[in-house]
């Protein structure tokens, strides 16, 4: 790299950095911290939703049952949550957590997810959630009767800049590589509770196979998950409620992907192994390696 290069890469992460730390003394909380494991010789094995998860449930049961499993998002919705009985449970969702849900579909799924988690949960479960769903009461109110669900929060604050400031930042649990896929703060939360192998199931990250723009140029994508398969595409809406045009999904996409190899070099500092166990997975951050 040329001196000139140098200096402007290092003027560009300085400027990352003071922005993030603006976002931090704005957005994050700084009395956030997550258990620590009482027992890191088990692995920690995160349940991506992606189809190929189904090829797992069926190869490698005993391995997931011997091991401390952290579930995402709609798991609750499936057979599979009371058969496995993870012991952690992550979300990021917008729609799912804020107070108001953005329209009547939104409503009718997160109703159904949290009574799910309410009803379902009968063993000691940590529910993550970002700081921000502290505010709303909506799903407090489902949950507040069972004992067995822990709520622990973190700060999804968006972290850049400068290294060795970021991975301070990671460590003292302020913020994070850009959440744009639920498995970065699971991830993130597994590292800092002290796991020292984490594997990666079900993590396909293989949405822009079924990417589609139609003749009136809207941008439309299946979704299919290893519990449901969603036969005709739709029109994908953010979190705001807005329609995403493609540039928009790639770049989530390109920050996700990206958010993962940030986490590999915190995870190395931290001396912890990230595996992606996953029969299908487009994420080239992490070593692949079965169960």
């Amino acid at each position: 790299m040329s001196l000139f290069a140098a200096l402007q890469q290092f003027i560009t992460n300085s400027a990352l950095s003071m922005f993030s730390l603006l976002k931090i003394a704005l957005s994050s909380s700084f009395f956030l911290k997550p258990p620590k494991v009482v027992n890191n010789q088990k692995a920690c094995i995160l349940l991506g939703n992606g189809p190929s998860l189904n090829k797992t449930l069926e190869k490698d049961l005993d391995k997931l049952l011997s091991n401390d499993l952290m579930c995402v998002n709609q798991f609750a919705n499936t057979s599979q949550y009371e058969q496995l009985k993870p012991k952690y449970y992550v979300m990021q969702a917008e729609s799912f957590l804020v107070e108001k849900a953005i329209n009547d579909h939104y409503e009718r799924e997160r109703t159904l997810l949290f009574n799910n988690i309410a009803n379902k949960t009968n063993w000691d479960c940590i529910l993550f959630l970002p700081f921000f769903a502290k505010k709303s009461t909506f799903w407090k109110m489902i949950i507040k009767d069972n004992k067995h669900v822990q709520v622990c929060y973190y700060n999804p604050t968006p972290v850049e800049g400068i290294k060795s400031l970021n991975h301070w930042l990671f460590k003292m649990n302020l913020g994070m590589p850009r959440p744009h896929n639920v498995l970065i703060p699971g991830i993130m939360e597994a590292i800092n509770m002290g796991y020292k192998n984490i594997y990666l199931t079900g993590a396909d990250h293989s949405w822009h196979e079924q990417f589609l723009v139609d003749e009136n140029n809207n941008f439309k994508m299946t979704d299919t998950h290893f519990f449901t398969v969603q036969n005709e595409p739709v029109v994908r809406l953010s979190n705001k409620g807005s329609q995403y045009h493609i540039h928009d999904v790639f770049r989530k996409f390109y920050l996700s992907f990206k958010g993962y190899h940030e986490i590999k070099s915190y995870a190395e500092k931290e001396k912890v192994n990230i595996y992606n166990a996953s029969y299908k997975s487009y994420i080239d951050a992490f070593e692949r390696k079965a169960l």
